[in-house]
């Protein structure tokens, strides 16, 4: 496993990166497929901000990526917070591999596709009249084509509160998202071609 270090706006000892390293080797004993990891230490100068020393761990597989973030008075706090995280995370990945597993067996039901309950709320009605909210970050990324139960894995290994993929069993781009209830919501995109077609298939 490759494990890459990076610092942002600080200065970090070689007493601290000795330490990150030695402690991601730990947790990533829980699970065994990470790829590589990346630890990016990061500062604010600002002193009214609270826990100005951040820690966040980045490890990756095949197929899917966990994030892990800390905050603390110093960066030994902090990637002590980002740790405990990342084991739990690693767990809980572990944990849905272990009962994927069963279901292809034929130990458990085997899911339908589908997500349960994932009827969205309707967006208010009322008129916004605030201006026109401009871009002013763009984010680009290759669509993983996977089924939407593995999305709502992704997200919360990444901890987002939407996932964007590519359904593997339609071929169209699909989106999980978190909702207040703390359920999980899906989003099924359709091509102008696709609509067109099952339109004309049910008339």
């Amino acid at each position: 496993m490759d494990i890459i270090l990076r610092a942002r706006n600080c200065e970090v000892s070689s007493k601290v990166k000795d330490e990150a390293r030695r402690k991601v080797e730990h947790a990533t004993r829980i699970f065994d497929r990470i790829i590589d990891l990346e630890i990016c230490f990061s500062e604010e100068v600002n002193p009214r901000i609270p826990n100005p020393a951040g820690v966040e761990i980045t490890a990756r597989s095949k197929g899917h990526t966990v994030r892990a973030v800390g905050g603390g008075d110093d960066h030994h706090e902090a990637l002590d917070q980002a740790i405990a995280r990342l084991e739990r995370q690693l767990r809980r990945w572990k944990t849905r591999l272990v009962d994927r597993g069963r279901r292809a067996k034929g130990d458990e039901p085997k899911a339908n596709g589908h997500l349960p309950d994932l009827r969205a709320t309707r967006a208010g009605d009322d008129a916004d009249d605030d201006p026109m909210p401009s871009i002013v970050r763009r984010k680009s990324f290759e669509l993983t084509p996977m089924f939407p139960e593995e999305a709502v894995l992704q997200l919360e290994l990444l901890g987002h509160d939407f996932y964007l993929f590519t359904n593997a069993g339609t071929g169209e781009p699909n989106v999980v998202y978190r909702r207040e209830s703390g359920d999980v919501g899906l989003i099924e995109g359709v091509t102008s071609a696709s609509a067109m077609a099952a339109a004309g298939g049910g008339a």
